[in-house]
Order: C-alpha cells, then structure tokens, then sequence
C-alpha cells in the first residue's frame, strides 16, 4: 500500500534499487494524490500532454482524440472531486457539461432513429466532457503561453506546406491534397485556424508596439501578413468573408481610439479591395456567391461544374425551419437530423433531394434535435464564454489573455451562422481548447491580483 504523504527520507528509501525504481515511481505518481510532490509532476505531465496535443492537432484527428482522452485521465487522478464541483459553479464551465447532458437525454426521444446514428451524432458533443478538466487543470498551472505557442509552431510548418502544395504540382500529388494549398483535412479547417492565428498575431504585433518592441512587433507582423497571405492568393472558406472583418474590426476596438479608429478601417478596406484584384482565389470565391442564389431558386446543384455549396445551405435553412415547426421545444431528439432530411428528399430531385445529418448553422443543428431547451443552453454557453473574457475589449486595462479568448468566442460565433462548428471536429476542438485554456488561465491570473491585494 502506498502511503499519502512520504517524507522525504523514506521517498528516496522508495525509489532506490534499479529493479523496481521505474515501477515505484508510477506507482508514487498515480496513487499518491496529496503528495505534493506527486500532483507536481502530474500536472507537469498534464503540461507536457497538452504542449504534444497542441503540436498534433493541426495535423492528426486521431492522435489528437487520444491525447485528449489522456489529458482527462490524467486531470481526473490529480485533482479532486471538490476541485471539479467548485468548477462548475461557473457557468462557462457547467453549460457545456449541461449541452452535452442536453445531447445525451435527447437519445431516448429520438423515436425510430437507428442508435448507431444517435450515437454519432452524441459523439460530435462528447467533445465537452473535456472542458471542466482543462479548465481546471489551467487554473493550477501556467503554460498557456507554452501551449499556444507550440500551436503556432506546427501551423507554420503547415503554412509552409500549404504554399509548396500550391506551388508545385509534384508536390500535391504526393501528398494528396484534396484542394490547392490545403495538404492536409480541408480548407474550412485550414481557414479556421489560420484567421485565428492571423489575428493573434496581429494583436501581439500591437502589444509589442505599446511595449517599444519594435524587432518583436516587426516579426510578429510579417508572421501574420504570410497567414493573410496564404487566405487571400492559395485558399480561403467563404465564411471567413463572415468572420474575419469582424475580428479585424475588434482589434481595431481594442487598440485604436478616435479618430484614427476610422482611419485603421478604411486602410483594411482598401487593402481588402486591393487584395480582391489581385487574388483569383478571393475573386472565384464571390463570383461563386452570385451564381448560387439563382441556383437555389432553379434547384441546381452544379454551377460551371462545381457545387453550389450556398444554395444547398439556402435549401437546407428552409427545411430545418419546418422540421423546428413541428417540434419547438425539445425537439426531434439527438441524430434525427438525417432522417428528417431523408424523409424530405424522398422522390426529389436537385439540391432538395441533398441528403444530410447537417443542416450548415449550429442554431439549426441544435434546435432539430433538442428544440428552444438547446437553443436557450448554445446561446447561455456563448454569452457566458463572451463574458468571461468581456475585459478583452478594455484596451489597456484588458489582458491579453481575455482578449484572446474574446476572438475566439467570436469566430465560432460568427462561423456557426454558415456552419455547424460546434459539432465539427476540427472547429469545435479548437474553440474548447481556446476557451477553456484561456479561460482557466485567467482565472489563475485574477485569483493571483487579489490574493497581492487583500
């Protein structure tokens, strides 16, 4: 038996002896919960979990689900029950927990669905189970800064990539890209995250600026004008179109006041425009837009030989609002989409026979299977999570840290008007990671001012 706490003579007496001393010492880690030593390198192996987790998650789903999973496991063994119910006394942190719990009762009244489809449509929100525990374990430690960095590291290897695959033909046949400059998942993901960066970016450039750094501001500057960049000439989602002049238009909130805020906005505009004329990549992405409302109307699901993504959204909107109709309050219950949709589509033809388990805007997603009751827990997570980090907008009273966790509370926001990015992979694990890094980060950083103070 392992005692709770060892004193140090007889920790050393424990570890000694070349036979058993790597099989003591996990003994020591996993089953000593109050030695301090013991939760010191457990956290520092939850550390180093969530650093590797950051440098896999632009490139593996499957490595990144199973470091996720050992993250948990590891948080559940260091810190204790009280920890987690303290947690979620915060409502950032206990509706997510209550729209997974939302997605998991919502099983048993999705009448005649197959379980095998309500279970995967369980799984696209079992990602939330995750948040407590970053959350948590980011209050006790402070390697946020480490984190992000290592996700900006492998996104640059990315980027690199991205450029060679549009670059060279030779180069994306070997890896198989699907769409140019996007090597890897799809360019919805690769926009996402790089918008993302892209405007961190932006911001540190500013912070460095207020600093008097300017080889620092300089740096960071150029990082985030080759993310622009790979947006604007390789590939970019059409929402970004959406998201990225808002974001653009809160750092410009943030960091410029008066006069030169309009200033600031006009000389994006005119990069904008300028961008637009020079990229055959912006200008085919809106010429796209034009064609595909006449697509809806027509019932097309092909334009010039490509999808008409926006009129099948259009179709998709319009059938949701019935199936919504027919049950407001809680819904058709959880994977009930696709049958829905199935059932619509039969004997169509065109975009209204599109069968799907999506219906492309998470407000919809979330009130066909759970109603007005889902949609009342989306909107209280979003504007909880808006109000955790509301200081990010406070210029210089507000930390980085808040701000940072405002701009991605604000793209999900803003992308789940054209998508479902909650329950998308790649999307949905970068804004839990985001909020509940951040998050628990901030609260560590709040608890230490008013600890200096009282």
């Amino acid at each position: 038996m392992i005692p709770e706490v060892i004193s140090p003579r007889s920790r050393k007496d424990f570890f000694s002896g070349r036979s058993n001393g790597c099989v003591n010492l996990v003994r020591y880690i996993a089953g000593t919960r109050n030695e301090p030593g013991a939760r010191a390198i457990r956290i520092g192996v939850i550390d180093f979990l969530v650093v590797a987790l950051a440098l896999v998650f632009p490139w593996s789903t499957t490595a990144t689900t199973g470091l996720a999973l050992l993250i948990c496991i590891m948080i559940a063994i260091t810190y204790g029950a009280q920890e987690m119910i303290n947690g979620l006394r915060r409502p950032a942190c206990a509706l997510p927990l209550l729209l997974l719990g939302l997605a998991s009762v919502g099983t048993f009244w999705a009448h005649g669905v197959p379980w095998p489809e309500r279970l995967h449509a369980f799984g696209k929100v079992s990602k939330f189970i995750c948040f407590l525990p970053l959350f948590v374990h980011f209050q006790n430690t402070s390697r946020a800064g480490l984190v992000f960095a290592a996700y900006l590291l492998s996104n640059l290897v990315l980027l690199a990539l991205s450029f060679l695959v549009f670059l060279s033909a030779d180069i994306t046949s070997v890896v198989g890209a699907k769409a140019p400059g996007v090597p890897l998942k799809n360019y919805l993901d690769q926009s996402q995250a790089f918008a993302f960066i892209a405007i961190v970016l932006v911001s540190l450039a500013a912070e460095a600026v207020r600093r008097q750094q300017r080889p620092q501001a300089s740096s960071l500057a150029a990082l985030s004008a080759a993310f622009f960049a790979n947006l604007a000439f390789v590939n970019i989602a059409r929402t970004a179109f959406i998201y990225l002049p808002v974001m653009l238009a809160l750092v410009t909130v943030r960091y410029v006041r008066g006069w030169y805020s309009l200033a600031v906005l006009a000389a994006i505009c005119v990069l904008a425009v300028g961008a637009w004329e020079m990229s055959p990549n912006l200008q085919f992405k809106m010429v796209r837009l034009m064609g595909e409302v006449d697509a809806f109307q027509t019932n097309t699901m092909f334009v010039n030989g490509v999808e008409t993504g926006g009129a099948e959204r259009l179709e998709f909107w319009r059938k949701s609002i019935g199936f919504i109709r027919s049950a407001p309050v809680l819904g058709h219950g959880t994977g009930s989409t696709k049958q829905l949709f199935a059932a619509e589509a039969a004997g169509q033809t065109g975009i209204e026979a599109k069968v799907v388990d999506n219906p492309h805007n998470q407000t919809l997603a979330v009130a066909i299977q759970w109603g007005m009751l889902g949609c009342v827990v989306l909107y209280g997570m979003w504007g909880a999570h808006l109000l955790l980090f509301q200081e990010g907008l406070s210029g210089r009273k507000g930390t980085l840290l808040a701000w940072i966790g405002l701009i991605a509370v604000a793209q999900n926001v803003l992308s789940s008007l054209l998508n479902s990015h909650l329950f998308d992979f790649y999307q949905g694990w970068l804004y839990l990671f985001v909020v509940a890094i951040v998050g628990g980060q901030l609260q560590a950083k709040r608890r230490c001012t008013e600890d200096s103070q009282s």
